[in-house]
């Protein structure tokens, strides 16, 4: 079998298990974010110095289209659509893709008529959300929300498609979309951004939306999924989709007031705020979506499967061995990025091209999220383990205590102290802290506490080795500062970086062998059989 072979093999392979979907999710979103980074380098080199204003007004654009496919969008796949989809699939296949599409024809009914609200109020909206802006920045993030807009109905069907196959347990193809999505907007810098300035990036926003959309029609077609124009919203798969949708719906709407309570107070410091808090968010979301996000998307439909199956102990120890799992990798990539912030930043977004003070800026605001990083780690697994037991009124409950203390803190730090964007990443960590601590509680009161006891000792041995293996890394850079000391050439920087990461790597696989950690021979096994398919 030749490699391509091997390839298109693998694009048509059932992942069944959590860890093998998480693998598949994890190797394709880490691409994207290699693009990512480099869609944030060429944008920001390209605009930062000569047109900041535009820089902070095209990032605040984001905002209210984002919100409007979050609670619509968002809200009914995680917490409503898979569950419910995956138990009429057991049942009737033909009746599962009908309810599919009704599904589908509701929101974007929904999405149209919320988008046509927007673009009347879209210049009062701008103006609230972003108090800060001058009026030119109002006009300009305007005028981007709009074109936007475009983006997010593409999204809308993009992600439904995600959901049909990911509940066939079909991964590797929807989770390849975000490449293809990034690629067009870093293809719209060089090509569209010179002509249109800014407007040419989002222009490459909306042609990469409709690719993210369409390359995931063909594998829907080969395994079946027929959409029709139905729109049978009585139904009893519909309503149950819209009783689960609107508690997650008001949890998903708390977290993104408190995104926006995040660019209210950052639009009011100086300028270029925005976009450097973005940075460091952007940073802090790729480990966190790697192994928080991807775990929580993988480990859904196998346990939405485990409760229409009655399978209630399976569920358990399914939930506490993914969540070490997740910590196992989380853990030691938090600890590493925090010892490595600062050539993290420079590589991420330029050495000369990015402004030192900015790196400084950045980096110390992406050490304040990187507690954030390890709360998302259990957070996003144990939301879709309440989804999956048709809960979603408990998220949504910790979802708005975690919101208090975010907006009380940001309001602190901004009107009480010099913090700046620092204070609002220490106010998130906490946000998240709260949010992971009160779901895990009530998880543990919801389900049993048995096996939480030895679960604590394995996560304990997880965070020595991951100090262990930080202080490595640590001892790595403090070396090379002695040889290496012009740090303005990007390939000393990788050097430093490289060396760094790997030894910090090494050591923390060393130390897992040593300990005896299950989590690693649970991945030993599997890279070994990853490498042996490839083979």
């Amino acid at each position: 079998m030749s490699f391509l072979d091997k390839i298109r093999s693998l694009t048509r392979r059932r992942q069944n298990s959590i860890f093998s979907a998480t693998i598949v999710l994890a190797v394709t979103f880490g691409l994207s974010a290699i693009l990512g980074f480099l869609r944030s380098r060429f944008l920001y080199s390209h605009f930062f110095k000569c047109c900041v204003l535009d820089l902070d007004a095209y990032n605040a654009a984001f905002r209210i289209p984002d919100l409007i496919f979050k609670l619509l969008v968002t809200g009914a796949l995680s917490a409503s659509f898979i569950p419910v989809f995956s138990s009429y699939l057991h049942k009737n296949k033909q009746e599962a893709y009908k309810m599919a599409s009704s599904v589908i024809n509701l929101l974007f009914i929904l999405f149209i008529f919320a988008s046509i609200i927007v673009l009347i109020f879209v210049h009062p909206l701008s103006a609230l959300v972003a108090k800060g802006f001058s009026p030119y920045q109002i006009d300009l993030m305007s005028n981007l929300t709009r074109i936007l807009l475009i983006a997010q109905i593409f999204f809308l069907i993009s992600n439904f498609l995600t959901a049909i196959l990911q509940v066939n347990q079909f991964f590797i193809v929807s989770a390849f979309s975000p490449v293809i999505y990034n690629f067009f907007i870093i293809l719209s810098i060089f090509t569209l951004a010179p002509a249109f300035g800014i407007y040419g990036v989002v222009y490459g926003a909306v042609v990469g939306a409709f690719f993210h959309m369409a390359i995931q029609i063909p594998s829907l077609r080969r395994f079946g999924f027929k959409y029709s124009f139905v729109a049978n919203f009585k139904s009893t798969g519909v309503k149950e989709v819209i009783r689960l949708m609107l508690p997650r719906t008001l949890s998903l709407g708390l977290a993104e007031i408190e995104n926006t309570v995040t660019l209210f107070f950052s639009s009011t410091l100086a300028a270029g705020s925005i976009s450097l808090l973005n940075l460091a968010l952007q940073l802090m979301y790729l480990p966190s979506r790697i192994f928080g996000t991807t775990v929580g998307q993988a480990s859904l439909p196998i346990l939405s499967k485990n409760i229409a199956r009655n399978q209630l102990n399976t569920f358990r120890q399914t939930v506490r061995r993914t969540i070490l799992q997740s910590l196992f990798i989380a853990l030691p990539i938090s600890l590493l990025i925090l010892v490595n912030r600062i050539p993290i930043v420079r590589l991420a977004f330029g050495t000369k091209q990015f402004p030192w003070s900015a790196t400084l800026l950045t980096a110390k605001t992406l050490a304040c999220l990187t507690p954030a990083i390890i709360c998302q780690a259990v957070i996003q697994i144990l939301i879709r383990s309440f989804y999956a037991l048709h809960d979603t009124k408990t998220p949504l409950r910790i979802s708005a205590l975690s919101l208090i203390c975010n907006v009380l803190t940001s309001y602190f730090f901004v009107k009480f102290t010099n913090f700046g964007i620092v204070g609002l990443a220490i106010s998130a960590s906490i946000g998240n802290l709260v949010q992971c601590i009160g779901l895990l509680w009530l998880f543990i009161l919801r389900v049993d506490g048995q096996g939480w006891p030895e679960m604590l000792k394995n996560f304990n041995r997880i965070l020595l080795t991951s100090i262990l293996s930080a202080m490595v890394s640590w001892l790595s850079i403090k070396c090379l500062d002695l040889f290496v000391l012009d740090t303005t050439k990007s390939i000393n920087v990788l050097l430093i970086f490289g060396i760094s990461i790997t030894s910090g790597t090494i050591s923390y696989l060393f130390f897992s062998h040593l300990f005896h950690s299950p989590e690693y021979n649970h991945l030993r096994s599997y890279s070994g059989r990853f490498l042996r398919f490839l083979s």
